[in-house]
């Protein structure tokens, strides 16, 4: 073979090992670039489900019976403020109040339903669900709201709270004290157990408050709190007890005349909120929200003390009579038995907490 022939070969191989080569690097160099393509595009996916996690909004139906004076309701809007703020609108709250949901055992079925997620309920309404709650009922057991603030706090609050999660699928998330409530009526006023002999008052649906009222020897009446003001209007009842602010924001002293400072009665209101709706909150929202029911209780608390200072003018000032009662003696010697019927029932433990605060 000439030595043109080898020379011609060996070219002719070297150009094609050249060539293989070649086309293995640019095989590998598209591969490593698809690669980094599909990557590349499987980390903005992740990115962007990621941000579209982190901006899902969610809405809060919040119900009241109250009207937008009462302290339960500006309590309502300290919470829908922090929410709001804190979530940076990932949170949306909506303060239903002025009973446009109904009253508070109506609550307890929206928040069940999901139809709602937050409700102002009285713990006197929530004893349905389960009888430890009945311990807020009991006549003469709190001293004052810090005292009852103290026993909530001791631990006393996330108990029963935990009670309603399991029975009910419902959570407390904040507390809304009220102060004591006291008698107020169209009939006279109250100095002694006698005076209620044959009086016809409204409670709310409790059978701790029944069975109070009727020691008492009055006729007890169980009325939701938004048909109220019309049962005294039309004579239903007699009286109607309650914190002594809440008859100034219902405008109660329209079809009452008397305010007798009885001081029998202090049951708190809870923000109640539908604890699958909670639970289905991101942890940081969660925290939030609880941050949120904090600051209303807190609020609540100072707002209700700050509206009683000056309820008592206010009442006397539109033309009812108000009457303190120094010696209420003879209201807790009646109301002696209920104790003892119902320790067994709530709980002894649940009254030595008052007890021992």
């Amino acid at each position: 073979m000439s030595v043109n022939i080898r020379k011609l070969l060996l070219f002719t191989l070297v150009a094609i090992l050249s060539a293989v080569v070649v086309a293995c690097g640019t095989t590998e160099e598209a591969t490593n670039d698809e690669n980094d393509a599909n990557g590349s595009e499987e980390k903005d996916q992740n990115d962007n489900a990621e941000t579209q996690k982190d901006e899902t909004t969610y809405t809060i139906k919040m119900a009241s019976p109250s009207n937008p004076e009462d302290t339960m309701v500006k309590a309502f809007y300290e919470f829908k403020d922090v929410v709001e703020k804190e979530s940076d609108g990932r949170i949306e709250v909506d303060v239903l109040h002025s009973g446009q949901l109904g009253g508070h055992a109506d609550y307890i079925d929206g928040l069940q339903l999901g139809s709602i997620q937050a409700a102002e309920i009285n713990t006197a309404v929530l004893s349905s669900l389960d009888d430890r709650l009945l311990i807020f009922d009991m006549p003469y057991l709190s001293n004052d709201m810090e005292h009852q603030r103290s026993v909530i706090k001791s631990g006393i609050g996330d108990d029963l709270s935990a009670v309603l999660e399991e029975k009910a699928d419902i959570k407390i998330v904040g507390w809304l004290q009220r102060s004591s409530r006291n008698v107020y009526s169209s009939r006279g006023p109250i100095e002694t157990a006698d005076d209620f002999n044959g009086l016809d008052i409204r409670v709310m649906e409790s059978p701790v408050m029944l069975k109070t009222m009727e020691l008492l020897g009055a006729r007890a009446v169980p009325i939701s709190a938004d048909e109220r003001y019309m049962a005294l209007q039309t004579g239903v009842v007699d009286a109607a007890e309650n914190s002594i602010a809440l008859i100034l924001t219902e405008k109660e002293y329209e079809v009452t005349d008397y305010v007798s400072m009885t001081d029998h009665f202090m049951t708190p209101n809870v923000i109640a909120m539908d604890n699958n709706f909670f639970t289905s909150l991101p942890a940081d929202l969660q925290d939030i929200v609880l941050e949120a029911g904090e600051v209303a209780g807190q609020y609540a608390f100072e707002e209700e003390q700050s509206q009683i200072a000056t309820a008592v003018e206010e009442l006397e000032a539109v033309g009812m009579e108000v009457n303190f009662i120094e010696d209420k003696s003879t209201f807790i010697e009646a109301v002696q038995p209920i104790y003892e019927e119902y320790e067994d029932i709530i709980g002894k433990e649940y009254f030595d907490a008052f007890l021992n605060n």
